[in-house]
């Protein structure tokens, strides 16, 4: 639509009869897949008006719930997208049959009792499927809660108490990942197994091809699936954008200029992303040598004093900030300045918002902290950051967001543009820093790291063993990580917010029990506190059972990372085979695998059942883990003289039995 039209459309909506021309022309805007803000309407784009915030259009009045239908979107995240899925398709639903019915969004952690899953008549689900087919933090209590009473009720030992409920589950994964979704799988299988009826066929996101595709197309069935039933839920006249594939409701929060001192970051306990520990750091060191054109990096962070505890195996959480360049180009595009000062509230009505980070906060420690400035930037970002746009930069936004039928915005997202450079791309377009907050920046997300270190030998310290990111993107923008270069930067006594979340990821608790470890790369980190576990474990007289490491990386001259270490874990027994892997040194790549594969024997006999050993992988979930996965099959199958169904089954046992444990991502 060109600024002109937009000039003739103001200039006609004044008369009765050609308003309703434009009326009709609006439908065909809306059928197109026009991008709308409620409040201003879309009459409000004609007259090349900017859009203005709407506190309450996601979200029902409390006054106003008395009565209706319950409909209950629970969500549970690791980055952020299963929730703003939530709440898109919450806008969906309003935007289709009216505000007749009582619709929450709500993390699965703060569900008042899983028991209350029993009381409600329709109820959907938005679940990630985080590492080795596991869940998010925020949905692990109530996953296990849901398949614990599934396998009581198909035992015979519990009821189908979820018998008239209706549901419908989008699972979020990545198809490279043995375990894609397999969370949204299991509670699909354990409603059913409890009497609850899906609605829909379950949708599977695929974060490695177009998950914002998947998400589309799964909404799609479901609204014709709602259309169809009956007695489930009000249905009232749709609202404006029914008929469109994207609704966006910009929220915003209050801002609220601020006089007093910033608010300083407080030290936790650590237990929880919520509270976490202000951990000093100690040491950050370079591992790869000079001749390396990679970074990889040792960080030593002073726990002392604080509630942590942690088990060599465990996950260390860092809160990272964006670097100081990245944050004065946002600053300076947002047209604030860095030092200005104010806090965030959250306007009654709003309940969809997350609640505030706390203030008053400067914008320079706001973008740093947490504003997610680099990532790749979704569908429902970019559709609000267009609210704010002006005649030609507002064509140009709704064309890439819904020319030729997608196709524009496919082709867009596939550069992978972040929130920068959309705003670089579009300079004029300057939205007001609580719908900034609110609606267009994701919150910065937490980044895990798998321990490095043991306590046993290292009390009071943790350590993380972090690979650089520094990789240009499709756009040509050299992309820094932003965690990674957190820590790269990161002065000694520099504070840290980190917490420690647990893993099952453990040596046997027999000592005498032989391991067989496999991590490539970074994928040493969590072998590496092993290893320190066992030395200590020495130390302490113990006696231990063999363990073979198979390490790799490109060159031994380049980035054989902890090599003496390795070495001397050797000399003192708590190690008692390595084998390393280089992909870059010889006439042909080597890799773990096929090291792997030249001591069938050996690890074949140490994964009998007779010996009972267990067997580890750390690191790339896409490739290494797979090929590492073919071959342990393959092992099994030349020492045990099984079929290929049968070593496959034994794999599975293992895996089952807690022998065959994965830390991948």
């Amino acid at each position: 639509m060109s600024g002109g039209a937009a000039e003739v459309g103001a200039g006609l909506l004044d008369n009765p009869l050609l308003a309703g021309i434009v009326g009709a022309l609006l439908l065909v805007v809306l059928v197109a897949g026009f991008v709308i803000i409620r409040r201003p309407s879309l009459l409000d784009y004609l007259k090349g008006r900017k859009g203005n915030v709407n506190h309450s259009a996601t979200a029902v009045d409390e006054d106003e719930d008395a009565g209706k239908p319950k409909i209950a979107i629970l969500f549970g995240t690791q980055t952020g997208t299963a929730e703003r899925f939530s709440k898109q398709l919450k806008s969906d639903l309003q935007a289709r049959y009216g505000k007749g019915n009582a619709i929450s969004v709500v993390d699965m952690e703060e569900y008042s009792g899983p028991d209350n899953l029993a009381d409600e008549k329709l109820v959907f689900f938005m679940v990630a499927t985080y590492g080795d087919g596991e869940p998010t933090d925020n949905a692990a209590d109530f996953y296990g809660w849901l398949l614990k009473a599934a396998a009581e009720a198909e035992r015979g030992g519990g009821e189908q108490f979820l018998k008239g409920v209706t549901f419908g589950i989008f699972g979020l994964g990545n198809k490279q990942y043995e375990h894609f979704c397999m969370v949204g799988k299991r509670m699909q299988k354990a409603m059913i197994a409890l009497g609850a009826e899906p609605i829909v066929r379950r949708g599977d996101g695929d974060d490695d091809e177009d998950i914002e595709a998947d998400f589309d197309k799964w909404r799609e069935e479901l609204m014709t699936a709602l259309d169809a039933s009956e007695g489930l839920f009000a249905k009232g006249e749709a609202t404006e954008g029914a008929a469109i594939p994207e609704v966006t409701a910009v929220q915003a929060y209050d801002v609220v200029p601020a006089s007093g001192p910033e608010t300083k970051l407080v030290s936790g306990s650590g237990v929880t992303a919520a509270t976490p520990y202000l951990a000093s750091v100690h040491v950050v060191r370079e591992l790869h040598s000079e001749k390396s054109d990679r970074s990889c990096i040792h960080v030593e962070l002073d726990i002392r004093g604080s509630a942590i505890t942690y088990e060599a195996g465990d996950h260390v959480g860092v809160l990272p900030e964006n670097g100081p360049e990245a944050v004065a180009r946002a600053a300076e595009l947002l047209g604030v300045p860095l030092d200005y000062a104010f806090s965030l509230t959250k306007p009654s009505g709003e309940s969809d918002l997350p609640s505030p980070f706390a203030g008053p906060i400067t914008l320079k420690t706001a973008l740093a902290r947490h504003a997610d400035l680099l990532s790749p930037i979704s569908k429902q970002s970019v559709a609000a950051f267009a609210a704010f746009a002006e005649s030609d930069d507002k064509e140009r936004l709704l064309d890439i967001l819904t020319g030729n039928g997608g196709a524009n915005y496919k082709e867009w997202h596939g550069t992978s543009k972040c929130l920068l450079e959309l705003m670089e791309e579009f300079p004029n377009v300057k939205p007001p820093l609580g719908a900034f907050f609110g609606s267009i920046a994701p919150r910065l997300q937490v980044r895990f790291y798998s321990i490095s270190s043991s306590p046993k030998q290292n009390p009071g310290h943790l350590h993380i063993t972090c690979a650089v990111v520094n990789e240009k993107v499709a756009t040509g923008r050299l992309h820094e990580g932003v965690a990674s270069f957190f820590l790269k930067r990161a002065a000694v006594g520099t504070p840290v917010p980190v917490f420690v979340r647990r893993s099952t990821f453990r040596l046997p608790k027999d000592t005498t029990t032989p391991v067989v470890m496999v991590g490539p790369g970074t994928g040493l980190a969590p072998f590496r506190g092993f290893l320190q576990e066992r030395a200590a474990l020495i130390d302490a007289g113990a006696k231990l059972g063999p363990a073979f490491l198979f390490f790799g990386c490109r060159k031994a001259s380049h980035d054989y990372i902890y090599k003496e270490e390795l070495e001397s874990y050797l000399l003192s027994g708590a190690l008692t085979e390595l084998h390393v892997a280089f992909s870059r040194d010889g006439p042909s790549k080597e890799y773990v695998q096929h090291h792997l594969e030249k001591r069938t024997a050996d690890v074949g006999k140490l994964l009998s059942d007779e010996q009972g050993g267990f067997f580890y992988v750390c690191g790339d979930a896409k490739h290494m883990a797979k090929d590492v996965h073919r071959t342990l099959a393959n092992v099994l199958q030349t020492t045990c003289n099984y079929s290929s169904a049968d070593a496959e089954a034994h794999v599975k046992r293992l895996g089952e039995t807690g022998r065959y444990q994965k830390d991948v991502w």
